[in-house]
């Protein structure tokens, strides 16, 4: 399942991964490194998608894919 998300390089040298979807609304997450904040986002996302039982599924392969950068 893959997720497409915007990466900006926020002051201080942190960065904001963001997901914006209909079904999901906007998601964010926030740390010190690119690589944390797309881990800390696919979580969130992957938390998200796991609070509704009806599927039952299990979601490991979850795919982050920047978008853009900045």
């Amino acid at each position: 399942m893959k997720f497409r998300c915007t990466l900006v390089e926020q002051p201080r040298g942190r960065w904001l991964a963001r997901h914006v979807s209909p079904s999901m609304g906007t998601v964010e997450a926030s740390a010190a490194s690119r690589r944390d904040a797309l881990e800390k986002l696919r979580n969130e996302i992957r938390y998200r998608l796991e609070l509704c039982p009806c599927t039952g599924e299990q979601y490991q392969n979850l795919q982050i894919e920047v978008e853009s950068e900045s």
